[in-house]
């Protein structure tokens, strides 16, 4: 169990720094390039759960927040 935890995750980091390093170079700023964009990609790649889980509850809020409330019959405000 533990053996395949440690080999999906191993597998998601390369991906993961890769796409890192991909948006680094495609979002830099011009006038300040960064000093160490490919140890930012690797610590971004080494977190990569991290962000899923970000992701994840980010969609969730994003879905929640379109979704309209509904309000109890008898209860409201009336302008």
């Amino acid at each position: 169990m533990v053996g395949t935890l440690i080999v999906v995750y191993l597998i998601g980091w390369l991906p993961a720094t890769l796409a890192a390093f991909a948006a680094g170079k495609r979002l830099r700023d011009p006038q300040a390039p960064a000093r160490h964009p490919m140890t930012v990609s690797f610590v971004a790649g080494a977190l990569w759960p991290l962000l899923v889980v970000g992701l994840l509850e980010l969609s969730s809020v994003m879905m929640f927040t379109d979704t309209p409330a509904k309000a109890p019959n008898g209860i409201g405000v009336f302008a």
